[in-house]
């Protein structure tokens, strides 16, 4: 029967893999892990130039560890913490849907590489060893472990070739742990780097399957990042960082992207795989950026939620849907109530942002306020319902109050439109329009501009405006078309993974 499964798996393992040659770094896609999201441990994927980002996971999943691009770029694996704390292994495809576990276990499952696109090799064993390597199907069809004998084996992964595996073990050094290379059927094992202490971890084929990174760790805190032929020859060591700790590495053409614990966290970093200077890589949003609120959940990696008493906002059927009930009491430093998003991200130069507005239960003398708001650059713009008569209760307003207080405003009966700020130099401009058709009405310019334009969009009323009755407003397709964003230095990037 063991033959019989392994001639099952050598079959599907026959599936062409195409070895390619080592080429310059290129901008392809790379999955990481980030807690960005209020805390919360998530997928993301970006371009090593920074363009491209994405949030890809929005599931319950307790943490994440090591995602890994399928070969053909349309799925990721990784490994997955659940409620019961059971790590598993689980599949995604690469736009963040159809989360699939693939393992049910008590004991732990981790490391996952991919073997070709239908199959799955990965670590299994409790946190501590004996542990070995299993290789199982995305359809779950069949599950084996790879016949490597009494040895302890971790964090296996697959030559682009296919036909090799590689490993950290043991193998007859108890404390001291190698990088080792072997065939599917436990045939052909080599020993490839030879430590004097600690353990040598992580090892990574490069695209042409003729090298391996790999992490030494020495026995102290000084983890450090190596490269070596895969026959075991001319082990050259990338970087030397006493106070800081390197994990977690992937080829990118002749450059090695890898991630490192340092005194101000998990950041990612790039390194030629010949030795050289590394950069660092700003896995950050950046313009053109959108938000289509289409994940059922506010993205808490790009926003944070401010909610007064009686105020209400989240997302619904692809729309962010914002209330205010009419026994509302406003208060606070501005003596209002509020509903609203805003990005922990600050644009300090120019920038283009955009968002629709839809309005659904709107008062004629409600007293409200559906804002596009560029905080701390002070400007704003607004649909707006005040107390007074017609014409002037129902009308776009935009203020700035940098040169002292400036205003303007256009009375409008539309039900829904779009709402736009832009920031040149120092001068501020706010947009209207009633479709994306029309041509933009420019109707306020405010001057001496200058503060980190943070993006907001809120809904409101002040306590000499408010009509007390129920009013609620959707926001959707929050653009950033043009600008610079700074994002948190407290955000943590760890296991980067190139496609």
């Amino acid at each position: 029967m063991v033959r019989k499964i392994l001639l099952v798996c050598a079959a599907a393992l026959a599936l062409p893999v195409a070895a390619t040659a080592a080429k310059p770094a290129q901008q392809h896609p790379v999955v990481f892990v980030s807690d960005r999201a209020n805390g919360n441990v998530q997928l993301y994927s970006v371009n090593t130039d920074g363009t491209g980002y994405r949030r890809l996971t929005y599931d319950s999943l307790v943490r994440k560890r090591e995602p890994t691009w399928s070969p053909d770029g349309s799925k990721i694996a990784f490994a997955g913490l659940d409620d019961a704390g059971n790590w598993d292994i689980y599949t995604v495809d690469a736009d963040g849907g159809n989360l699939h576990r693939l393992t049910t276990d008590p004991e732990r499952d981790d490391s996952p590489q991919w073997a070709n696109d239908r199959l799955v090799v990965y670590q299994h064993g409790p946190f501590s060893c004996p542990c070995h390597t299993d290789l199982v199907s995305t359809d779950g069809s069949f599950r084996f472990e790879v016949p490597t004998g009494a040895m302890n084996t971790l964090t296996p992964t697959v030559s682009p070739s296919g036909e090799k595996i590689a490993f950290a073990s043991d193998y007859g050094h108890p404390n001291l742990w190698a990088i080792y290379t072997s065939s599917f059927d436990g045939h052909g094992l080599k020993q490839v780097t030879y430590p004097t202490a600690g353990m040598d971890l992580q090892p990574e084929f490069s695209s042409n399957g003729s090298d391996i990174s790999f992490v030494r760790d020495n026995g102290t805190q000084d983890n450090d990042l190596y490269v070596v032929h895969a026959n075991g020859k001319q082990l050259t060591q990338l970087t030397s960082t006493p106070s800081r700790a390197e994990f977690w590495s992937s080829w990118n053409g002749d450059s090695i992207v890898f991630s490192a614990l340092g005194d101000t966290g998990w950041h990612l970093y790039s390194v030629p795989a010949a030795g050289g200077p590394e950069t660092s890589l700003s896995p950050a949003p950046q313009a053109p950026y959108t938000d289509s609120f289409d994940h059922g959940q506010v993205d808490q990696s790009f926003w944070y939620i401010l909610q007064d008493p009686d105020a209400a906002i989240g997302v619904r059927n692809g729309r962010l849907v914002t209330s205010i009930a009419g026994t509302a009491v406003p208060g606070g430093q501005w003596n209002q109530t509020q509903a609203a998003i805003g990005s922990p991200c600050h644009v300090p130069g120019d920038f283009d942002m955009q968002v629709d507005y839809t309005l659904l239960n709107w008062p004629a003398h409600g007293g409200f306020f559906a804002t596009l708001h560029a905080v701390f650059a002070d400007g704003a713009v607004s649909r707006i319902s005040a107390p007074w008569d017609p014409p002037y209760d129902q009308s776009y307003n935009a203020w700035s109050s940098s040169d002292g207080f400036e205003f303007a405003g256009v009375n409008t009966l539309d039900m829904s439109g779009q709402l736009r700020l832009v920031r040149t130099g120092s001068t501020i401009s706010a947009y209207e329009r009633a479709a994306a058709t029309d041509a933009w009405n420019l109707f306020f310019t405010g001057q001496d501009n200058s503060g980190e334009g943070v993006p907001q969009l809120e809904f409101s009323t002040q306590a000499n405006t408010f009509g007390h009755q129920d009013g609620s407003v959707a926001f959707d397709n929050f653009r950033l078309s043009s600008g610079s964003l700074t994002c948190p230095s407290w955000w943590q990037d760890w296991a980067p993974n190139v496609r």
